[in-house]
């Protein structure tokens, strides 16, 4: 399996029937990082960029513990050669999520309990671009790291363990924070 000792050794893990924020720390940094270097190093030529994204790339940041990567893929990629070289380090595929995350892979500790999420994108394309301008957005602004927490913080209280509606109710605050300024 592709680091998933260094995940779990940092504190990053969630059950699927779980939801749960942490505070992001440096040790979720590290071993993030380490495991997009190990990605990179499996796809070879096969990607074109891979990032460490989302809350769980923004030291103090609440976040699901569980690490977040991108991607980016050229446009003539090879999805089948992507996904054998993925399955082959321990990845689970979970499907095409289109606009809302491309292909979606999962690394888990244990069965059901994930530690990473890899999402398989156009390099360059809108949901690369997004991913990137987010993260870079909430590392360099305390306003739009709060605001952003905030609303998570409610939605965990809104929802419980209810990951799909969490998620559904982040969309509008990701596309407030990604609106270019007027």
């Amino acid at each position: 399996m592709c680091g998933v000792e260094a995940l779990t050794h940092a504190g990053l893990g969630l059950d699927y029937n779980e939801l749960r924020l942490d505070r992001t720390t440096e040790d979720w940094i590290t071993a993030g990082s380490s495991l997009r270097q190990q990605v990179a190093a499996i796809l070879e030529d096969h990607a074109a960029g891979v990032e460490q994204v989302g809350s769980s790339s923004i030291v103090g940041l609440m976040a699901k513990p569980i690490v977040d990567l991108a991607v980016g893929v050229s446009e003539h990629h090879d999805l089948g050669a992507v996904r054998e070289r993925l399955e082959a380090a321990g990845w689970i595929y979970r499907g095409d999520a289109g606009n809302d995350g491309g292909h979606v892979f999962v690394l888990e500790a244990r069965p059901w309990h994930r530690v990473a999420h890899l999402h398989v994108v156009d390099h360059g394309g809108t949901q690369w671009h997004s991913y990137l301008v987010l993260r870079d957005l909430l590392r360099r602004s305390a306003a739009a790291r709060e605001r952003y927490e905030a609303v998570k913080l409610s939605l965990v209280e809104e929802f419980g363990d209810d990951r799909k509606a969490y998620t559904d109710g982040k969309s509008d605050i990701v596309r407030v924070l990604l609106r270019p300024p007027e």
